[in-house]
């Protein structure tokens, strides 16, 4: 994963050499492009990109409405190249680059003035948006009992229902699940949870997004009977009657499926024998009936700056559902919010309970933090253990976010920690931003001017001499 850093640096370093070009007149491109890259050979994997180091510098962090992650990393790179040079025009007695620092402070200020602005309009006008109330439930349970759910699914049940009934009974419009919670396989076609073999109690108002996975049986190629899996959120009518399925979209390399296994049978062994899941073929959002009238919150924070409109409190509540893996990649963010009809909330049901003790559920949480900025939208992101949150459309935290960590695996399968409930009230908006009017254009630019200066620099005969500093 660090073989991007390294192709980087060397692009940017033979632009250097070859045309004798100061590292910020190129560097930040060339990272950018690199970044692109990643995001989509070899299925995609854009973890911890540099734009992500900003999200909790608030005003810096607005620029994903403009740019995404990607004008975040080039604004980072720059000022790190230019920093980088003038250092090393110091240590040389070599002439500074002023120009280039007078450019980048410049573009520094802009951008936290913009951020500024927008988080302060964003903020001013939260009062004027409907709500939804959200009720989120996090089991907390390991992963090890998770992978024998359908051994525990009473248990497990005893850990998620009765906290839905009381998200339904303090006033919840909806109630989320994390991913693949729920501890039975249901058959593809099922219309109905209703009935006690499910589990599951009906709800007075409440409507619950479940996580859940699919299987059905079908003829392999040899004629053998094998498993097919779907990772899938259930809409749940309060009477458990079905009312729409999203199922997955991006899969998880080595832990949903093996890339490439028709053709190099061997890569089955890199990971433990499963069923491999088969990906949604469209990103579908999800609807349900509004609630009545809302009263608008005081204490949440609503629409963005660049949003071209806002939602009204009759109609639908739409939902775009980035289950786990999906929510790390922007495009499909863009492409959510392009969808007729327009989704008015995004949720991000996870399973971080595979990290364990780590940081990776906060460096997850950073990441769809920025997918809320870059939409304008609230996320409700509820994971299995972890930090399940409301995610405000600033990339701010709503209070209580559940901050309890992943199982210590050592207190399996009864954890000390309890189930967790958080409830809030979400902001239902409408409205493109530039980024998900334009999506990754910026970046697809730095991509094309990456290819053509390294072209300019592999006809040009390198130079002994170093690159001369800017004066």
């Amino acid at each position: 994963m660090a073989a991007h850093w390294g192709a980087a640096f060397a692009i940017s370093w033979t632009i250097r050499a070859r045309l004798r070009w100061p590292l910020y007149l190129h560097l930040p491109v060339v990272w950018v492009a690199l970044e692109l890259c990643r995001n989509h050979l070899f299925s995609g994997f854009p973890w911890a990109n540099v734009g992500y180091a900003q999200v909790r510098t608030l005003p810096v962090a607005q620029l994903a409405a403009l740019a995404g992650p990607y004008g975040i990393a080039a604004l980072v790179l720059l000022v790190n190249a230019v920093l980088a040079e003038t250092l090393a025009a110091r240590r040389a007695g070599a002439a500074l680059p002023r120009r280039a620092l007078g450019v980048s402070a410049v573009l520094v200020a802009a951008t936290l003035v913009h951020g500024a602005l927008r988080l302060r309009t964003v903020r001013a006008r939260a009062a004027a948006a409907p709500v939804l109330t959200v009720g989120v439930v996090q089991p907390n349970i390991d992963q090890s009992v998770k992978n024998k759910a359908r051994d525990r699914s009473e248990w497990i049940l005893g850990r998620l229902v009765p906290l839905t009934l009381e998200a339904d009974r303090r006033g919840a419009d909806l109630v989320a699940w994390p991913e693949a919670t729920y501890p039975l396989y249901v058959p593809p076609g099922t219309r109905s949870f209703a009935g006690p073999g499910s589990g599951l109690r009906p709800l007075a108002r409440a409507h619950l997004l479940m996580g859940a996975a699919t299987v059905e049986w079908v003829a392999g190629s040899g004629g053998e009977r094998v498993p097919r899996v779907g990772n899938v959120d259930y809409l749940l009518s309060p009477a458990l009657d079905v009312l729409g399925v999203y199922q997955k979209h991006h899969l998880v390399p080595f832990g949903e499926y093996v890339p490439l296994a028709e053709w190099l049978p061997f890569l089955r062994h890199v990971v433990p024998s499963f069923a491999p899941a088969i990906p949604g073929r469209e990103l579908k959002v999800l609807e349900f009936p509004a609630p009545g009238k809302q009263t608008p919150s005081t204490t949440t924070t609503t629409t963005t700056t660049t949003s071209t409109s806002t939602s009204t409190a009759s109609g639908d509540v739409r939902l775009a559902p980035m289950i786990c893996f999906d929510a790390i990649f922007p495009e499909i963010n863009v492409a959510f919010a392009r969808k007729e009809p327009e989704p008015e909330i995004l949720v991000n049901p996870t399973n971080d309970a595979w990290y364990g003790y780590s940081s990776g559920p906060y460096q997850f949480l950073a990441i769809v933090r920025m997918r809320a900025i870059e939409a304008g939208k609230a996320v409700v992101r509820p994971a299995y253990a972890g930090v399940s949150a409301v995610i405000l459309p600033t990339g701010e935290l709503a209070p209580g976010a559940l901050d309890v960590g992943p199982v210590d695996p050592g207190r399996a399968p009864d954890p000390a920690e309890p189930p967790r409930l958080l409830l809030a009230e979400v902001p239902r908006l409408l409205g493109l931003t530039l980024y998900t009017r334009f999506g990754d254009l910026f970046a697809w630019a730095c991509a094309a001017a990456t290819a053509a200066l390294l072209a300019a620099a592999i006809r040009r005969r390198p130079s002994a001499e170093r690159p001369p500093k800017e004066t």
